[in-house]
């Protein structure tokens, strides 16, 4: 987040289009999905918010509560798991559960970072001194909801307006203290990172994102706080009317009695990242029911592995790893999720090693295992199956984290078996389409290749060629779409002439006229009609901008680059005063607002 003193041509673009392409945000969304992990005391799943219920029930859902009344036992013992208390409001009793004071500094940010509380809520505060021990600026924001059950750790959000944005800090268990949030090591975005679709869709029981709203929520935010019966088992509208005259199992949906494939596909929905998550043309996060094919709504896609680089990664990878294990190959595909784990009923750490083994035993014998009786019994703790077979790993990308390794191993560098390198098919010969039926492996429909193309090249580059190729496919029938739109822009950018540039201004023009809202679409925009010595039209795209994406910093700044070579001080100035407001921690906003007092341009 380099502050700009003049315009110029973007030196990463391949790093904007990161940041814009939700899901292709794999980093962040494997980090904000983790958070379900993290242990607070928090609300019951059925603890819902007040005033959206009138949207629940217009899509069938009657909320957790109500299922409560019949399955109250069942209710009782999910509120205690992980998913049962993966987002919570903040109270005192949570209060008394963590540090509510703590000040860190982090030298590479240079920024100070606070925790406090007063009145039972907690504040953060974020803030740069200058040499003399002043404030350059100081930002602090009451923390409305935590994120996670707390097994690693928990995040925090913030509220603005309509908007949400993940917090500075966040709390890691395993050390019991307030730390940078993930991914703020690399960068300050004070308050301003926006809460994405895509990740807390898994976080929060029913959430209201607005899909394409850079951050933004319908009013109020969320129905239902944590996870709750119907993220499992579908709308029970229909089921609680049923009951009150003909009980019958078949009015709602029991993963108990699906396939293998369509129980593993509601897990697989949050428990599994890959390369690439595509959401279907038209389809939202929330379109997916328990009991369809995930891939129906979303699909999820892998580079291919090679045993050069065969996978490494724990991190939301569960369904990946437990494919490619000798329990799942051996079995036929009849194990699944389910098969070990109870998502009503969640063991305690002292628990686990006994409960598991008898998961175990399902399929094993005690002379399944290598290791004698007497040397197993020996281990703290005894007879620890998953001890042994599913260790604990760190989790590279997050501090003070660690996951298991869902690939049952005998061995701990076991190798992998032989179809790890043999995942693709003859329709899709470049890529892995994990959520795809494997009785079918029907290709992708071409717009969901597009964008898997899209987030796959923006870590392998060898991919950007073919995602160029789908959007000339594609152009025929379906010229105003969006993504079509911005893979056409992208191939005129990188020819790097100026009748491809006039094109690419032609692809983003028509994108934002057909309704995209991504920032790196008008920030793109803006620098190519600037190099083209059209800066007014560049300023309007900006402020068209701005209204869509009213916390993108990077629109401020070019916004303010463009008037300053222009010798528009006031306007410099005026944006500028406005991007302070926003985004106090930018240092080059903030200097922008100084010269502007400091030669007396009104603000």
């Amino acid at each position: 987040m380099e502050a700009r003193g003049t315009v110029t041509k973007s030196s990463n673009r391949t790093g904007r289009r990161l940041r814009a392409i939700e899901s292709g945000l794999v980093s962040v969304a494997r980090v904000l999905l983790l958070l379900t992990c993290f242990s607070f005391q928090t609300t019951l799943p059925g603890a819902t918010a007040a005033g959206n219920q009138n949207s629940l029930a217009d899509a069938g859902y009657v909320g957790s509560r109500v299922c409560s009344k019949c399955h109250s036992s069942i209710y009782e013992s999910f509120s205690r798991t992980d998913m049962g208390r993966s987002m919570s409001e903040i109270t005192p009793a949570l209060l008394e559960t963590i540090p509510t004071a703590a000040s860190i500094f982090n030298p590479k940010l240079n920024r100070h970072f606070e925790i406090s509380a007063r009145d039972n809520s907690l504040y953060q505060s974020e803030f740069e001194t200058t040499a003399d021990g002043k404030d350059a600026f100081r930002e602090t924001r009451k923390l409305e909801w935590i994120i996670g059950s707390g097994a690693n750790g928990s995040g925090a959000i913030v509220k603005q307006d309509d908007y949400l944005f993940e917090a500075p800090l966040s709390f890691y268990a395993k050390p019991h203290r307030w730390a940078l949030s993930p991914g703020y090591e690399f960068g300050d975005y004070g308050f301003n990172r926006p809460i994405l679709p895509g990740c807390i869709a898994c976080h929060s029981g029913q959430p209201g994102p607005i899909l394409e709203g850079n951050g933004r929520f319908r009013e109020p935010p969320f129905a239902e706080l944590a996870i709750g019966c119907e993220n499992c088992h579908g709308p029970g509208l229909s089921h609680v009317a049923a009951a009150q005259m003909d009980p019958s199992p078949d009015s709602i949906t029991n993963p108990a009695r699906l396939s293998p494939w369509l129980a593993d596909n509601i897990c697989m929905s949050c428990h599994q990242t890959g390369d690439a998550r595509v959401l279907q043309a038209g389809k939202t996060y929330r379109d997916f029911r328990p009991g369809t094919e995930l891939n129906d709504t979303l699909s999820i896609f892998l580079v291919p592995f090679s045993r050069e680089s065969a996978p490494k990664d724990d991190l939301l990878e569960h369904y990946l790893s437990m494919h490619l294990s000798k329990c799942y190959l051996k079995s036929g595909g009849r194990l699944g999720c389910i098969s070990c784990h109870d998502p009503h009923t969640q063991p305690s750490q002292q628990e686990a090693p006994a409960y598991f083994r008898q998961k175990c035993l399902a399929c094993h014998t005690e002379k399944s295992c290598a290791v004698p009786l007497s040397l197993r019994q020996h281990k703290a703790p005894p007879d620890d199956c998953t001890g042994c077979h599913m260790p604990k790993r760190d989790v590279t990308v997050i501090s003070h984290s660690v996951l298991t390794n869902h690939r049952i191993v005998a061995e701990a560098e076991e190798p992998f078996p032989d179809v790890t390198f043999h995942m693709t098919t003859p329709q899709l010969p470049d890529l892995v389409q994990l959520s795809a039926n494997p009785a079918r492996q029907d290709a992708p429909r071409p717009l969901t290749l597009l964008q898997a193309y899209g987030q796959v090249m923006l870590a392998h580059p060898e991919y950007r060629a073919r995602y160029w190729s789908v959007a000339e496919q594609v152009k025929a029938t379906q010229p105003d779409n969006v993504d079509v739109l911005e893979a056409l822009a992208d191939k005129a950018v990188q020819n790097k002439t100026v009748e491809s540039s006039a094109l690419a201004i032609r692809y983003l023009e028509d994108a934002i006229l057909h309704g995209a809202t991504k920032p790196a679409d008008f920030e793109e925009l803006a620098e190519l009609l600037v190099a083209a010595n059209r800066q007014d039209e560049a300023v309007n795209v900006l402020r068209q901008g701005m209204q869509l994406a009213p916390y993108d910093a990077e629109l401020y700044r070019l916004s303010t680059s463009i008037y300053l070579a222009r010798n528009k001080m006031q306007d410099a100035c005026e944006v500028a005063a406005k991007g302070r407001q926003r985004f106090p921690q930018d240092g080059a906003i903030r200097a922008l607002v100084n010269r502007c007092a400091s030669v007396g341009v009104s603000k």
